[in-house]
């Protein structure tokens, strides 16, 4: 499993991907997910 990374904004979560780039995600929980599926 990844290291979970990244930054709550005022309208949703920004995590970091295993490359290093950031991405948006509406909520946490969507980050999560997106992680599981790319460790997967």
């Amino acid at each position: 499993m990844f290291n979970l990374k990244g930054y709550f904004t005022s309208d949703g979560y920004v995590g970091f991907l295993p490359d290093g780039s950031r991405l948006y995600f509406p909520t946490y929980d969507e980050y999560v997910e997106y992680m599981e599926e790319v460790a997967a």
